[in-house]
């Protein structure tokens, strides 16, 4: 069988440095018998070691560099000095690349899992760093649309509009608005608008973005205007939240708000704040 079969696949003279073979139940096909071994994986037992790297499930088709599969599910030692890499086409169709530090000839490679491709969704998994060319980076989208829920570059945001503002108490932190926020990190600010009344008389105003309701957050999450009893009249007033970094670990409600000193008459809030996830 072999003779009629392979040399389609190796092609003359290559029969002495590329060779098949029957290993079990399981057909090893080797390109260079030092370097490459494919074949497939589907019978090697259940709780060997090849079937716990991959996440307790059967690997259908594998490819080793400088390492092998026996018929029991263990790794055979190196061919040769240097590293090892194994990618496996796994049962739950993903595909799954792994690694082995360099090591001396016939040590055994511990292999770490790097990447998984999931085929059924296209959703690529790293455990290492992505390292974009120097000049080259990662493109950003070209139309007027978002990242999704999760992804780097999402955006959440919510408004109150002057109609809704929020009536202030002289020297009372008060929210205007929130956002929910996921788990991760986010960088997180807004603008607080002001309306006051006719003959309002306004000493200071602060405002910011906070994870406690009601309350002014941390130095330099705020800002702070004092004013020598200032009057606006009906003019709207409109002052900055300064951007703030929020990481989270897990879903949390973060405010906008508001604290103001005014006498004679009447003041409100409204305004807009945003948050882009970073990481």
């Amino acid at each position: 069988m072999s003779g009629m079969l392979f040399p389609q696949i190796f092609g003359p003279g290559k029969r002495d440095k590329e060779t098949w073979q029957l290993n079990g139940d399981q057909v090893v096909l080797s390109s260079d018998t030092s370097l490459f071994r494919s074949g497939s994986s589907s019978f090697i037992p259940v709780g060997s070691p090849v079937y716990v790297l991959l996440g307790n499930q059967i690997g259908m088709f594998h490819l080793c560099h400088n390492t092998g599969i026996d018929e029991s599910g263990k790794f055979l030692p190196r061919d040769d000095p240097g590293g090892c890499s194994l990618t496996v086409w796994c049962e739950d169709d993903t595909l799954r690349f792994y690694g082995a530090p360099a090591g001396v000839k016939g040590s055994f490679p511990v292999f770490t899992l790097y990447t998984t491709l999931n085929l059924l969704t296209g959703v690529w998994t790293y455990v290492s760093g992505i390292t974009p060319s120097q000049t080259a980076g990662i493109v950003g989208t070209t139309a007027a649309n978002n990242a999704n829920a999760g992804a780097v570059g999402e955006y959440v945001t919510a408004t109150v509009a002057t109609g809704s503002a929020v009536t202030l108490t002289t020297a009372i932190v008060s929210n205007v608005t929130s956002i929910s926020l996921t788990a991760g990190d986010w960088d997180v600010d807004g603008v607080v608008d002001y309306n006051a009344g006719a003959t309002t008389s306004i000493t200071q105003l602060q405002q910011g973005t906070s994870s406690t309701t009601a309350a002014l957050g941390a130095q330099d999450t705020y800002t702070s205007e004092a004013f020598a009893a200032m009057v606006p009249g009906a003019l709207p007033l409109g002052y900055w939240a300064p951007t703030t970094r929020i990481s989270l670990a897990s879903t949390t409600t973060i405010y906008l708000v508001a604290k103001a000193s005014f006498t004679v008459s009447t003041l409100a809030a409204y305004g807009t704040i945003r948050a882009r996830r970073v990481r």
